[in-house]
């Protein structure tokens, strides 16, 4: 059985496009060389030691975790086998040896060994110790990374789930805004780790704790005599690993029971009407709406958690830099600027329901959901954008940057919001049907190009606020600051109306437009074009909808592609 199920992946994998599988075998390899090349280079033995347990505990950690952050179930799925006449115990047993053969398994298993290298340089007999320390130590991290996506499930099978989905999200953006600045750190602490290692005593014996670290420890033991103590520990990793395999493989193949638990919450018209918070109109209607999806709905929260998640790394980067500690300051405010970026798909992720705003529309809905949708935006995310400031201000101790961010944050909130919602609903890119979504990245189609627009509309909506803030840093006095923090409330106030007025006009006119577009990909007009069509949100939307049609194309192909080759 084990064995069909390698075959089975392995046929699998030679159908499917490489993609982004052959780019994370490349980093790997390059971190696999990168962990040799440590060890060989350490000055002593003391420093061979901590390279060895701290990059070994990063491999452990960046193996558990990597399946749930690339939203990764595996290439076989156990909903494959439901019907065939398999136990959940044998189809968990192939489904996890499986894992074991592949190209990752494989990357990860290269850079265990490279306590080898400790071993040979201390005592060349201890290789009998490190060589079954490090395939016990794969066994146990390839067996962990496959318990810890069963118990979060998958990226938006859980609450649990979602927040990471986010943070990987919040990495990729924070690793292309700021990436430098880590490795910046790393590059120039490198020459004093390597000849030294890790000075702290607490730190390197909280490192020899981890399993990850035994293989060493026995290495050392056996280079000093103690025998037992080596095979002590590599009993230790045997039965650990064992007992992730047994607590493992039921995960892997969920129950078909039904959960019988009783879901949903209780409702009133009070909490349906925002709890009296909000006034009894329809933009009221719409603001509670809208805070309860931002709060429920599993793609709205990984569009909003990761940008706080990118603000909060960027502000950490900061942090461990000595020359940009004062810009960890900012981190609110990168949060704010990826509001626009984070929001511009709401009309996309509504699906079809559009349709209930198209049957009810009248005289002021479309106004009423614009300013509605703008608002719940901003309830949603402030005190989130406010805490971050807030933390990140003391511990950077940068206070000049207080007055700064009074007046940017409402400055390019009212922006985002503003520029938001024009990207939403002219260039709409409805992804993957609601009722069909499973993955973090299937609400939204093709939004590279809604990126930069979106981008483009919130730095120049903010200019007044940002000229003020040069007038404030390069001719400081004691009108400046409370003239900054006036304009910048104004201009986010401004902005925020200006660009919810266009998206109004622009609403009220193609309100079915903008349905045809989520539901069938196209629009129906008499002749193809509406008269007088032209203008920039119309070569937006032309420009959008043809980039759609193009890759909806493109799909078909490569699926017709990948059947024509395997009847050959």
């Amino acid at each position: 059985m084990d064995r069909w199920l390698i075959s089975l992946k392995l046929t699998m994998l030679r159908h499917s496009t490489p993609g982004m599988r052959m780019a994370g075998w490349a980093i790997g390899a390059a971190l696999v060389v990168v962990t040799w090349a440590a060890t060989l280079n350490a000055g002593s033995d003391a420093a061979r030691h901590s390279i060895l347990t701290l990059g070994l505990l990063l491999w452990g950690v960046g193996t558990a975790i990597g399946p749930v952050l690339m939203s990764g179930s595996g290439t076989l799925r156990p909903g494959y086998f439901t019907l065939l006449p398999l136990s959940r115990p044998v189809l968990g047993r192939g489904l996890l040896v499986s894992v074991y053969v592949s190209v990752a398994a494989g990357v990860v298993l290269a850079a265990l060994l490279a306590p080898g290298a400790h071993a040979v340089l201390l005592a060349p007999v201890t290789l009998g110790v490190a060589v079954p320390g490090a395939v016990l130590t794969w066994i146990l991290l390839v067996a962990l990374s496959r318990l810890v996506y069963g118990l979060l499930g998958a990226a938006m099978g859980s609450r649990a789930g979602v927040e990471i989905a986010s943070i990987q999200f919040g990495l990729m953006f924070a690793g292309m805004f700021a990436g430098w600045i880590p490795v910046q750190v790393a590059i120039e602490r490198t020459p004093d780790f390597l000849a030294t290692g890790i000075a702290d005593t607490t730190v390197s014996r909280a490192l020899d704790l981890s399993p990850t670290s035994w293989t060493v420890l026995a290495i050392e033991r056996a280079a000093r005599g103690d025998w037992g103590g080596a095979l002590l520990l590599l009993g230790g990793l045997a039965v650990l690993a064992a007992a992730v395999i047994a607590a493992t493989i039921p995960l892997l193949v969920p129950s078909a029971e039904p959960d019988r638990r009783r879901r949903g919450r209780r409702r009133s018209a009070r909490l349906v009407a925002g709890g009296g918070w909000l006034p009894a109109t329809p933009t009221g209607a719409v603001v509670a709406k809208e805070v309860r999806q931002w709060s429920r709905d599993a793609w709205r929260m990984v569009e909003t958690q990761s940008g706080v998640w990118t603000g909060v790394l960027i502000g950490a980067f900061a942090l461990a830099s000595a020359e940009l500690g004062d810009v960890a300051a900012f981190a609110g405010l990168i949060i704010t600027f990826m509001v626009g970026i984070s929001a511009c798909t709401v009309y996309g992720q509504d699906g079809s329901a559009i349709w209930l705003d198209l049957v009810g529309q009248d005289e002021g809905s479309v106004r009423a959901d614009v300013r509605g949708r703008q608002w719940g935006v901003v309830l949603t995310v402030l005190p989130k954008i406010l805490l971050v400031s807030v933390v990140f201000v003391l511990l950077s101790q940068a206070w000049w940057a207080v007055p700064i961010l009074l007046a940017a944050i409402p400055a390019l909130l009212g922006a985002a919001t503003g520029a938001a919602l024009i990207v939403a609903a002219v260039g709409v890119s409805p992804g993957v049907d609601p009722r069909q979504r499973v993955g973090p990245n299937d609400a939204v189609g093709n939004i590279t190009f809604h990126v930069w627009i979106s981008m483009l509309l919130m730095q120049i909506a903010v200019l007044p606020t940002g000229g003020m803030v040069l007038l404030h840093l390069q001719a400081p006095a004691p009108w400046t600051a409370p003239a900054l923090v006036v304009a910048g409330v104004a201009n986010g106030f401004g902005a925020a109306w200006a660009l919810g007025l266009v998206t109004i006009r622009y609403l009220d006119k193609r309100l079915p437009d903008l349905f045809s577009r989520i539901r069938y990909g196209q629009i129906f007009r008499p002749g193809g074009r509406r008269a007088g069509w032209g203008g920039p949100l119309d070569w937006f939307e032309s420009s959008t909808l043809k980039g759609e049609q193009e890759a909806k194309k493109l799909k078909q192909k490569q699926r017709e592609a990948r059947r024509a080759k395997a009847k050959v």
